[in-house]
């Protein structure tokens, strides 16, 4: 009988490698960086009726003196009552036009500090130190992730706070999409950033938030432009298509609006507490 060897294995064999998944998966995403400052707007009008921002913050843990940075303010809906809690804001964000949007719904308060760029543009030295980080939506097209959320995680003191697309998240969008004859494609998971976490140590906290972010809209013109927003511009055919439809699959209110509903949670928070402060 051959004796029973014991050959030294190859580190982790299986290893599976979640940051080049994800950025498989994001490349082959509409991109989105150069519509910000068209779209915004749109988008400042859309937010007013989002009852996302009141969910995510009701998580935030935050006191009188911290200071605090937001990954991708947008028009400051995030900002504005983290501002309203916190000693300072760092508002980061790469479209001039959402910071503009910002400071007029803020009357440019001393304690927020807006900075016209994007995670990607910046280093942790030049940021510096925050109690407190915030990245609300602005993560999901991010190729390489990992690179970030080591940033994110250099620059915080006490918390980290991410939120990411949930399961089946472009349901709505593969929707139309396939009505057109278009190609779709799903957002990568939120699994794959818990896994790239905990790789580098860290063990983070994984809540659902429950809203009705972007699925209710005050007229079929509405819609159609969130469309527009989701997959790209649509020609006088395909918006006679992607209306037909609508008006087949959104509930209309009592008072006129159109809402579409979804089964599941459409947003994940990922959040983590320091264990060594900066």
């Amino acid at each position: 009988m051959r004796p029973i060897t014991h050959e030294k294995l190859p580190e982790n064999p299986c290893k599976v490698d979640w940051n080049q998944l994800w950025k498989e998966q994001v490349e082959k995403l509409p991109k989105k960086k150069d519509l910000w400052n068209s779209i915004a707007p749109q988008f400042n009008e859309w937010m007013d009726k989002d009852d996302y921002p009141a969910e995510f913050i009701s998580k935030i843990k935050i006191e009188p003196n911290d200071t605090v940075l937001d990954v991708g303010c947008g028009n400051g809906a995030i900002t504005i009552p983290l501002a309203q809690k916190a000693r300072s804001v760092t508002a980061l964000d790469s479209s001039t036009r959402m910071l503009e949007f910002l400071g007029k719904k803020a009357g440019h308060p001393s304690n927020i500090h807006m900075i016209n760029k994007g995670l990607e543009e910046v280093d942790a030295q030049e940021i510096g130190y925050h109690d407190v980080v915030v990245a609300s939506r602005s993560l999901n097209g991010i190729a390489d992730i990992q690179a970030q959320l080591e940033k994110l995680d250099r620059i915080a003191r006490k918390y980290v706070y991410i939120t990411l697309w949930g399961v089946d998240n472009r349901k709505f969008e593969n929707e139309m999409a396939e009505l057109l004859g278009r190609e779709s494609h799903q957002n990568p998971e939120y699994i794959l950033v818990y896994n790239i976490l905990y790789e580098m140590g860290i063990q983070a906290n994984v809540e659902f938030l429950k809203s009705n972010t972007r699925n209710h809209y005050s007229n079929m013109d509405e819609a159609l432009d969130r469309i527009k927003w989701r997959i790209g511009d649509l020609d006088e055919g395909e918006k006679s298509i992607i209306k037909k439809h609508l008006e087949r699959v959104l509930t209309r209110n009592s008072d006129g609006s159109l809402t579409y509903t979804r089964t599941n949670s459409k947003w994940v928070l990922i959040w983590w507490e320091k264990s060594h402060p900066s």
